[in-house]
């Protein structure tokens, strides 16, 4: 991967890092009934778009290393495919070494 495609690997492996963090306060503090803010978990360290997700909905995406939550029209279609669109909200798939650049971020692996 090229340096800008590593940043922005990087740069979605934290946006999912906080969101592991969102969903294990509202599950805490037992605010996890109904929808959440996540962060975009896209590549663009400047987006500050939000997506509401329940906490089910969260994990069926998080189910998979390589899926990632984005705002509709985020997708980077030079490492990643949607591969479900919500209201509200797209799940994406990373390809390639993108892929396996965020299996390895995992914080779940």
């Amino acid at each position: 991967m090229v340096d800008r495609d590593v940043r922005k690997a990087e740069n979605e492996s934290l946006f999912r890092d906080v969101n592991e963090r969102v969903e294990d306060t509202a599950i805490r503090w037992g605010t996890s009934e109904g929808r959440i803010a996540f962060l975009c978990e896209c590549a663009d360290l400047e987006c500050t778009d939000r997506v509401e997700l329940t906490v089910p909905e969260y994990e069926r995406v998080r189910a998979e290393p390589a899926h990632f939550v984005i705002f509709p029209g985020h997708a980077d279609p030079a490492f990643e495919v949607v591969t479900a669109t919500f209201p509200g909200f797209e799940v994406v798939a990373k390809l390639g070494e993108a892929a396996a650049r965020a299996e390895a971020d995992d914080p779940r692996a």
